[in-house]
């Protein structure tokens, strides 16, 4: 009897967290296509943007999935001049994200050559409209475009378009790349040209990917991996709370690698927090950005290309590649995290992620659902 009296509270306590769990669901981009990316409109629209056709020149594909669809909508074609995107490398795909009256705006790298610089592109939807506008490069006088560009949207009609590459005139190789940022104040009709948020703080990893968003505050934040030494490549966080007029920098995770390990982050809102993902020696790491939290691992080695999503509950799905590489696909892992961000017994996994593909993360009422 007095085993039973003390296992009867750990009995208890696991059976309250497996009534508490979240489902997590999983889900193959349409069209088998890859590099899938989710954003949820105010309205509760969910828009998925992803890549369709050869790697090196491919489509970006636009679907919807509105509150009470049993599936998304019939994709359409974000990009006015066909192939215009690339798939090589998994770190150049689209960027999408949703203004407060519902624009919605996308981003993405174009193919070049050692001639021809890569375009940096950009094409909006607005409200009401079946077709997006003409596609823009807004790389303006920006040099040596290479890791994937990000795009943040706020409630007031301000939209960011965040990238990395070489001012005229800079110092050779990564210590001379700099983060460049284009402010529209008018929904994406208009951008003011390019400055540069990190010139004291200069060197960029070539070929990993940044991640922007605009917390509902209002503050603009940027993860990227910093090159400031050929030997350091630390994953950096570049904030601004002036609308982009001024940026504060600080390190997140700081890895002494001589090789650019072509990564990406995840930035997601938890309430009146952020949460951030990257990865560090292979592993994926997360913290909550304000009150410098501690990072905590969350997945095994070989992980990458981290994604986050927060349900209504304030639980947390971080999702990751496992295994992926140049010309090599792999597997999926997710875990849950609980609302104070503690990791949870929910860890799973999945293989079939295809070559140059990566997963995307959202939310639903009950649950989660993992796309690639």
């Amino acid at each position: 009897m007095g085993d039973m009296k003390r296992l009867l509270p750990i009995a208890l306590v696991v059976l309250s967290s497996l009534a508490h769990a979240s489902t997590v669901r999983t889900e193959r981009v349409p069209e088998g296509g890859v590099q899938p990316q989710v954003a949820t409109g105010a309205d509760g629209v969910r828009h998925l943007v992803y890549l369709k056709g050869e790697a090196g020149g491919c489509d970006v594909r636009h679907a919807t999935h509105r509150p009470g669809d049993q599936a998304w909508s019939t994709p359409a074609t974000v990009n006015s001049e066909p192939r215009t995107a690339v798939a090589m490398g998994t770190i150049r795909g689209a960027q999408i994200a949703i203004g407060g009256d519902g624009t919605v705006h996308v981003v993405w790298n174009g193919p070049g050559s050692m001639r021809v610089p890569s375009p940096l592109f950009y094409a909006r939807l607005e409200p009401g409209k079946t077709a997006f506008e003409a596609q823009r490069n807004l790389r303006d006088e920006s040099e040596a475009l290479d890791g994937g560009a990000s795009v943040a949207a706020g409630a007031k009609g301000e939209v960011f378009i965040v990238w990395h590459g070489r001012a005229a005139n800079a110092a050779p190789g990564e210590a001379g790349r700099v983060v460049f940022v284009r402010k529209s104040s008018d929904r994406g009709l208009t951008f003011a040209p390019l400055k540069i948020a990190n010139l004291d703080y200069a060197g960029v990893c070539a070929c990993c990917s940044l991640k922007s968003f605009i917390t509902p505050g209002g503050e603009l934040l940027t993860l990227y991996r910093a090159a400031r030494r050929m030997d350091q490549r630390d994953v950096t966080l570049l904030a601004s709370r002036d609308g982009g007029e001024t940026f504060e920098h600080r390190t997140l995770g700081p890895w002494a690698i001589n090789a650019c390990p072509m990564s990406s982050m995840g930035l997601a809102s938890t309430g009146a927090q952020t949460r951030a993902a990257w990865e560090t020696e292979g592993k994926i790491f997360t913290s909550l950005l304000e009150g410098h939290s501690d990072a905590i691992a969350v997945s095994g080695s070989k992980a990458r290309h981290p994604a986050l999503a927060v349900n209504p509950s304030g639980e947390t799905l971080v999702a990751w590649s496992v295994g992926t590489g140049w010309q090599r696909g792999g597997g999926v892992e997710w875990r849950v995290l609980d609302a104070t961000g503690r990791p949870t017994g929910q860890h799973d996994s999945a293989q079939g992620v295809p070559v140059w593909g990566c997963s995307a993360v959202y939310a639903e009422d009950k649950g989660f659902v993992v796309m690639w």
